[in-house]
This record gives C-alpha cells, sequence and structure tokens, in this order.
C-alpha cells in the first residue's frame, strides 16, 4: 500500500501526498465521523511512518536481536547465525504462537506483520478473513499489506473496542488510551496527539475533498472454474493432491490469476498453436499454505502464478524447451530431468513470465547430482 494506492482506492487523483483532501476523501469513503477519523488516521500515520511502512521491518543485526528479542536469541552465537535474515528471524520469533506452527513451518513469516497497524498470527489473520469474507487473505496474505492494509487497522479498533473511545472525543485522555491499546505503552504518544488534533482541524475545516475520478474496472471475481485463456481453465493450475489431502484452498487472488492468464498468452496459447497437441499442465500456481507443504522455495515463481511446468505427448521435452526459448516471452525456460533412455516425455518443461519487471530469458537445464539438483547453463539434452 502506498498513498497513491489509497487514493486511487478511494477514486480521487493520486499525487501520493497526504493533506486534508485526502482526508477528507479518505474519511468519507470509509464512512468515519470527524473524530473517528482524527483518531484513526493519526495512529495508522504515526505506526506506518507518514504511510510509508505497511510491512513489519526484521532486518536486525546480532546486537538488535539480543536487544529486541532476546528470549529468542540468548546467546551472540544464536543470534548471528540469523542477523540480517528476516525471514529466518520471523520463523523463530513468531513459532508456536498467535496460531502459527513450529519455525520449520514458515508460518512466522507467512504471516508477520503487516497492514497499517501490523496484523500478525496465523490465528489473526483467520479471524480477519473471516471478518471482511475474504478467504484469498490465507494463502495470500500480502494482501495485508497492499489492498487491504486499513480495512486491518479497521478490523484492530472495532476487535478491540476502540471506536468507543474514539467517541469519546479528541481529548488528551481519549488519545492516551487508544495508544496504549495499541502500542502497549506510550511511545510516540506526542506525535500521535499532534496528528489527531491537526486532522480534527481538517475535518472540520471548509477545505472540500478532490473530485471524485472514475473507478477503474473491478477485476473479474475469481472462480475455481475461471478460464484464463481460449484453451486453458484456472482448474489445471491449481489442481493438487496434497491441497485436496490436506485441505488446502490453493485459489489464487487477482493478481496472480492475471499473472496466470499472461502465462497462457505469452506462453501456452503460441505451443499449442504451433503444436496443435493438448498441452497438459503439471504444475502452476502454488499458494503459500500449498507450497510451504510441498517444500518448494518461498521465491518460486510458481507461487505468483508466473510459471508453470508442461509437457505435450509424444513431443520430445527438449524439443518443446527449445522451440519455447525461440518463439515466446519468457524470463526462464528449465528442461527439467529429463532423461532420453526414459523416452521422450521424460522429465518436464518449466517455463515462466515476469508480467511487471524484465524478462531474463533466462535458459537452464535441471539434473540430478548425488541426489541433489543442480542447474546448468543452457538447454542440455
Amino acid at each position: 500500500m502506498s498513498l497513491k494506492n489509497l487514493q486511487t482506492k478511494i477514486g480521487i487523483p493520486a499525487d501520493g501526498s497526504w493533506g486534508a483532501g485526502t482526508f477528507k476523501a479518505a474519511m468519507a469513503y470509509y464512512k468515519l465521523t470527524p473524530v473517528r477519523a482524527a483518531h484513526f488516521f493519526a495512529q495508522t500515520a504515526h505506526e506506518t511512518g507518514g504511510f510509508t511502512l505497511f510491512s513489519e521491518n526484521l532486518n536486525y543485526s546480532t546486537k538488535g536481536l539480543r536487544g529486541i528479542f532476546g528470549k529468542y536469541f540468548p546467546s551472540d552465537a544464536i543470534a548471528s547465525q540469523y542477523e540480517r535474515k528476516a525471514e529466518k528471524i520471523a520463523n523463530r520469533v513468531y513459532a508456536s504462537r498467535m496460531g502459527n506452527g513450529p519455525e520449520s513451518s514458515g508460518d512466522g513469516w507467512r504471516y508477520r506483520g503487516r497492514g497499517a497497524l501490523q496484523l500478525t498470527g496465523k490465528d489473526n489473520y483467520k479471524v480477519f478473513a473471516d471478518y471482511c469474507k475474504r478467504p484469498d487473505v490465507m494463502s495470500n496474505p500480502d494482501l495485508v499489506a497492499t489492498e487491504l492494509a486499513f480495512e486491518s487497522a479497521m478490523f484492530f479498533f472495532e476487535r478491540n473496542k476502540l471506536w468507543a473511545i474514539c467517541d469519546q472525543g479528541v481529548t488528551d485522555a481519549a488519545i492516551l488510551s487508544i495508544t496504549k491499546k495499541i502500542n502497549g505503552g506510550t511511545h510516540g504518544l506526542a506525535d500521535r496527539s499532534e496528528k489527531t488534533k491537526k486532522y480534527i482541524g481538517w475535518a472540520t475545516s471548509a477545505t472540500p475533498a478532490p473530485a471524485v475520478v472514475a473507478a477503474p474496472k473491478a477485476a473479474p471475481a475469481v472462480t475455481s472454474d475461471m478460464q484464463l485463456s481460449e484453451h486453458f481453465n484456472l482448474k489445471e493450475f491449481t489442481k493438487s493432491e496434497t491441497a485436496i489431502r490436506k485441505r488446502i484452498d490453493n485459489t489464487p487472488g487477482p493478481e496472480h490469476a492475471q499473472n496466470l492468464k499472461n502465462v497462457c498468452e505469452k506462453i501456452l496459447e503460441p505451443v499449442r498453436k504451433r503444436f496443435g497437441k493438448p498441452v497438459r499442465i503439471n504444475s502452476g500456481y502454488r499458494g503459500p499454505a500449498l507450497n510451504a507443504a510441498v517444500g518448494g522455495s518461498s521465491k518460486s515463481q510458481h507461487c505468483n502464478g508466473e510459471a508453470v511446468d508442461f509437457e505435450i505427448d509424444g513431443l520430445a521435452n527438449p524439443e518443446l524447451a527449445k522451440w519455447v526459448s525461440q518463439n515466446c516471452e519468457f524470463d526462464q525456460v528449465i528442461l527439467e530431468f529429463y532423461d532420453a533412455k526414459e523416452g521422450p516425455n521424460s522429465g518436464w518443461v518449466h517455463a515462466s513470465y515476469n508480467s511487471k519487471g524484465t524478462n531474463r530469458k533466462q535458459l537452464l537445464t535441471a539434473v540430478t547430482v548425488n541426489g541433489k539438483t543442480v542447474y546448468k547453463p543452457g538447454l542440455v539434452s
């Protein structure tokens, strides 16, 4: 989330600046009274460093870990193994509490603090997902740092009965009480107080809110039977025996579904047209929960809907990989675990497309050496 994202969401010109106009438009969009808006946006402005930080920063040094999380890092020797490794730190600090699994589960990082008031922990994410009727929050928790950043903070206000305190007015006592509920102490009280009193002035001033601009057309709802392109359906990309067995919802959010559409358009439809045969999808989208269950890398493009593993029955996978590399837009093409002795459909082809950045045009071959996967440059069959 950013101020420009917020302004776009509430339907006003996105200039990225926070002032009386944006404040009033947000107050109207979220249907807040002036007093509630003053308290809410003052607290969230302070907590996010002026609406710039919506995801927990866990980039700690050894000294920082010892000082802040001494319970979990009782010695320099242990802390030094985690220094500047945000994902490892989150998995240790948040392990086996707030509904999270053990450190090895990855839940600590998956459900780390996000949003305007840092929603944290699997249980809290689940309650919030149910509250806003967005089950995709569990498979795509980054939504809390982007689309639902302020909604998650409002959930905190409602769950902790802070609106009733807001309704007492913009007083020093109310500001102190809300601060303690959010912070657990009085850190930043002066800044929170200053902002609250400034914002109530904005709320009651004659400054008009910016004119509402036409909202962009909403993305279609993601359903399990969504058609991604002429020949490919979402079910082909989300099917998983592990997901069925473990009852994991592997439905992607709108952004990842759009990435899958791009993969179909840039890679799979050209393949289907060239060879005139059905393309078999072996692996497509893997949400965080499924990715963790199968031991996948958290950096896998499968997690973003940007990659697909596929083949065509009867067509040699090296030939398929070569054609894709020469005729399609792609980020990576990997010929994975092909062995000519096992026939043309030995292994599979992995291909990806980066929807937002530069596509690297990287060609690799994956082989097994002494029980480990090794990636060789180029397509080697």
